[in-house]
């Protein structure tokens, strides 16, 4: 299925060219701008263009991740043809389509304009720019390589764009269903059980137990939602304070790698980000217990970070990476092995970005398996939950037909 797409592109004089090209997908689109002697910048579909388009929710997140992801491969294209920055700046800023992304941009355009170097002014930008970004970019301005780090940067920003979306698509789709699957009950138990509870109180016999549990039910929530409205906001606020506390993260986050199936996910999503950004950390020059601190964060699981902090304390006492990976649980044997062939090897960069390939590749199919798991699954669980309700509410009737025969 064709799509129309919308391309920008640097040409030979290195100003920005704009257009559409019709292409199967993004790659070959990219291919065609690439033999017009442009050098692309980004390849998206046009607006009202759908085909390409993952399925996510209101409120999964990524956004963040996909605006960085597209900045960072803008970015290094254009250093990359001797544009200098602050001209980088001002188009990406124009360009921008979040209105937050713009104002950093324009303060970062600023402060460089007044004599700040790249890294300090997006250091002042910590809602978007976080501590692994910034150190890339000053690690790129001290070697003198900012356009190689900034490739490099956009690598991996891309790389964690595409595992967010992955298992973003993955968990749009059941938890659409199972909010389908509670509105379909609470219309059912709010407005049709109660319009047969005169009809059952008339019965005067005992009632099957399974209708007694779904009137009960149902009675609560129509004589008592705002009650029960106001419980489950109140529930939910406390949740979400409590998983901002330390120690409730760091709850939440063990619980979240336990999950059956998607703890596996987890736990595979979490290991590809921090290998990758681990990778480009020691690429770029970064000592190894500052590369541990900061790609621990690029990990988004307070239970990883607390054993990347057990491995950076080992490391800075004088251990070895490999042995204190090997210490903890976190750290499947795979890994452990690959970061010792690279410390003896004296290739720990290729060995961490293979890793992270591994990992990508297991979401990829961890994902895969998801989608078709829980689509039968899901709708056998609203069959049933549907049917049970229903059943419930036939079960008196049956038993006065049985009655007046």
């Amino acid at each position: 299925m064709t799509t129309t797409y919308a391309y920008r592109a640097i040409d030979k004089a290195g100003q920005m060219q704009e257009g559409t090209l019709v292409g199967d997908d993004t790659d070959s689109v990219a291919d065609r701008v690439r033999r017009m002697g442009l050098r692309p910048v980004a390849v998206t579909p046009k607006r009202g263009q759908f085909a390409t388009r993952d399925f996510t929710l209101p409120g999964f997140g990524g956004k963040k991740a996909d605006t960085l992801a597209l900045f960072s491969r803008q970015f290094s294209t254009m250093t990359a043809s001797g544009t200098p920055i602050l001209k980088c700046l001002t188009v990406l800023e124009n360009q921008a389509d979040d209105d937050s992304f713009r104002d950093a941009l324009r303060s970062v355009r600023s402060d460089i304009e007044n004599g700040d170097q790249l890294s300090e002014a997006i250091e002042r930008q910590p809602s978007w720019f976080d501590e692994f970004f910034v150190a890339m970019i000053r690690s790129g301005e001290g070697s003198g390589s900012l356009p190689l780090v900034l490739e490099r940067l956009a690598e991996a920003t891309e790389s964690v764009a595409r595992i967010r979306r992955k298992v973003r698509s993955a968990l749009a789709y059941p938890v659409a269903v199972g909010c389908l699957i509670v509105l379909c009950v609470l219309a059912m138990l709010m407005f049709l059980i109660p319009t047969f509870a005169g009809i059952f109180r008339d019965l005067k016999g005992t009632l099957p137990l399974p209708t007694r549990m779904v009137m009960g039910v149902s009675g609560i929530l129509t004589h008592q939602f705002p009650i029960v409205l106001a419980v489950v906001v109140a529930a939910a606020w406390w949740f979400r304070r409590w998983k901002k506390q330390p120690a409730g993260r760091l709850k939440w986050d063990t619980w979240k790698l336990r999950i059956p199936v998607f703890g596996q996910l987890n736990s595979q999503t979490s290991l590809a980000r921090f290998s990758r950004s681990l990778s480009v950390l020691v690429t770029t020059g970064v000592p190894a217990v500052e590369a541990l601190g900061i790609a621990k964060s690029t990990a988004s699981n307070c239970r990883i970070a607390q054993s990347v902090d057990e491995v950076a304390r080992s490391v800075n006492g004088g251990g070895r990476m490999s042995t204190a990976m090997s210490k903890q649980a976190c750290f499947t044997e795979m890994v452990v092995q690959m970061v010792a062939v690279g410390e003896e090897s004296g290739a720990l960069d290729e060995m961490l970005d293979k890793v992270a390939e591994v990992y990508e590749a297991e979401v990829n199919a961890t994902v895969e398996s998801l989608t078709a798991l829980l689509e039968p699954l899901l709708i056998v669980a609203m069959g049933v939950t549907v049917g049970g309700i229903l059943l419930s509410v036939y079960l008196p009737m049956f038993q006065a037909i049985s009655l007046v025969k």
